[in-house]
């Protein structure tokens, strides 16, 4: 190899970490992201705290969080398959806009005074069927941006932009809301929507065949069910983040309970916590893109499952708000290295023809099945506590990485 050959090769292994942003898709896209899921998380921790005051029951919390994520349960499957059968772009442009039309309804109405309870719940499953498709749509919109070679450190970039802004966005959040109410972070979010709108009507891409198909819509999700079914290292980490995140993945029902009724703060006090979560999160998303390709990614999402377990556990067993902090610093770490390693595994070895399809039941395993757990949490909150709900759930989360890590252990030497 010449000196020349040499050199380069070492440039392009200095910037590995930020290779996805040689693309100026990918850059309108973070960018515009970085700020609208800034303003989303704002929305979310008022939202809870409103459903709260409005309410004091952290079963009814939960349902806003399960009507808002249920419909990933109904219409992801099929979400799917519009994400391989149409311009995901234009699609994402849609979905963007959906929700930009909730968070300004959403002003209006708390504007007015007129905010009831049944109003989150409507809207929130709204915005429930917007996720459905935006969530597969926009993970398959990746390798059109930035191609194959570059996917997992856009993935890495992506899950580093999201959780930074879930450190921003509740800091701020519970800053505004404490100092100017839930109309201003509402609005705030909605007008968000403005720079990721612009960012994707900005971009230029390359047109994507559509490749003809005479199956319908039933046939064509059992395609993406069957390559899932057949492909064990697919299947497994798809299984283990289905199992932890029924059990485990439901921070947004339980901190706000415990927040309030076991740590006695307000709406500052929860912004933290929600931010100690992304600060994790973020750390957790820094160490995948720091590491670039040079990583087992089999082994961070064995770790991140049970770390998540571990700390769930011992959330319920802390009575003061820095060691919570900090145990919900280390789930907010180990979570992202578990969905961002399920991701990457996923999505480096999926057809593109199949994307959607196959994304479209990470999705639901990811979002749509933390719904039914979200509710569940929110009952067993409601009854036996919120130290309780922790516990449970992540007992039940670490017997099912226990289980699936035998079965893993069996494949992998068979």
């Amino acid at each position: 190899m010449s000196s020349k050959q040499q050199g380069c090769k070492g440039k392009h292994v200095a910037w590995a970490p930020l290779a996805a942003l040689r693309h100026r898709n990918f850059r309108l896209f973070y960018a515009g992201q970085m700020i609208s899921v800034i303003g989303f998380w704002m929305q979310n921790v008022a939202q809870a705290w409103v459903v709260l005051e409005l309410t004091d029951s952290p079963f009814l919390l939960g349902l806003v969080t399960f009507v808002q994520f249920v419909p990933n349960l109904v219409f992801s499957l099929a979400a799917g398959v519009f994400a391989d059968r149409f311009p995901r772009r234009k699609l994402v442009i849609g979905t963007q806009t959906g929700f930009m039309l909730t968070a300004l309804l959403l002003t209006v109405l708390s504007g007015l005074g007129a905010l009831r309870y049944w109003h989150i719940l409507l809207i929130s499953s709204l915005m429930g069927i917007l996720h459905a498709l935006d969530i597969p749509t926009r993970q398959a919109f990746l390798v059109e941006m930035v191609g194959r070679e570059d996917l997992s450190n856009a993935i890495a970039l992506n899950s580093s932009m999201f959780n930074a802004a879930r450190v921003l966005g509740p800091a701020c959040g519970g800053l505004v809301l404490a100092k100017y109410g839930a109309t201003a972070c509402f609005f705030i979010n909605a007008v968000s929507y403005l720079f990721v709108i612009g960012g994707l009507l900005a971009m230029s891409i390359k047109q994507r065949i559509h490749p003809s198909s005479a199956k319908n819509m039933l046939s064509q999700i059992k395609d993406g069910i069957f390559y899932i079914k057949n492909t064990p290292n697919v299947r497994i980490p798809m299984t283990l983040l289905a199992s932890v995140s029924i059990s485990a993945m439901n921070f947004g029902v339980l901190v706000p309970v415990f927040a309030r009724t076991v740590l006695g703060q307000g709406p500052d006090g929860f912004g933290m916590l929600v931010s100690s979560l992304g600060v994790g999160s973020l750390a957790g998303a820094l160490i995948l893109v720091v590491l670039g390709s040079n990583y087992n990614q089999f082994k961070f999402l064995w770790a991140g499952a049970a770390g998540l377990s571990l700390c769930q556990i011992m959330l319920g067993q802390v009575q003061f708000f820095w060691p919570a902090a900090l145990l919900l610093a280390g789930a907010g770490w180990s979570m992202v290295s578990l969905s961002a390693s399920v991701n990457s595994i996923i999505q480096m070895q999926v057809p593109d023809d199949l994307r959607g399809r196959v994304m479209s039941v990470y999705s639901l395993s990811f979002i749509g099945l933390s719904s039914i757990g979200g509710m569940l949490a929110g009952a067993v909150a409601r009854w036996f506590g919120a130290a309780t709900a922790f516990t449970g759930g992540g007992l039940l989360a670490l017997l099912a990485t226990i289980w699936l890590a035998k079965h893993w252990r069996a494949k992998a030497y068979s």
